[in-house]
């Protein structure tokens, strides 16, 4: 009878596992602070019940929607990140370039 509990065996398979998932929680972070910096989640919320509610006047809706384009863009921009760590999503240039006047268009909402 052995005494060595194998219930707590860490394989490396696990480790890189864990690795892998930390890398993903970081990106993903970095990403979602860099969208809140510009639009936070108060101002999406306004901003898609004014379009939701036909309220958003037309010039705006453009603008709404390169917003839109933009998350995804941000969104899509952490694939690149999470399978090659070691680039450091903190870097500007890892991360496509805010739309003009979605920043400001967010400042009012």
């Amino acid at each position: 009878m052995s005494n060595i509990d194998l219930s707590a065996l860490v394989t490396a398979a696990d480790k890189a596992l864990n690795h892998d998932m930390a890398q993903i929680a970081r990106v993903k972070t970095v990403c979602r602070r860099r969208i809140f910096a510009v639009i936070d989640e108060i101002a999406q919320i306004n901003l898609a019940a004014a379009v939701a509610a036909d309220q958003l006047p037309e010039d705006r809706l453009e603008t709404y929607r390169l917003g839109l384009d933009w998350i995804k863009a941000m969104r899509d921009a952490c694939q690149p990140l999470v399978a090659d760590p070691s680039q450091d999503p903190e870097r500007d240039d890892c991360w496509p370039p805010v739309p003009a006047g979605v920043a400001e268009m967010a400042a009012q909402y």
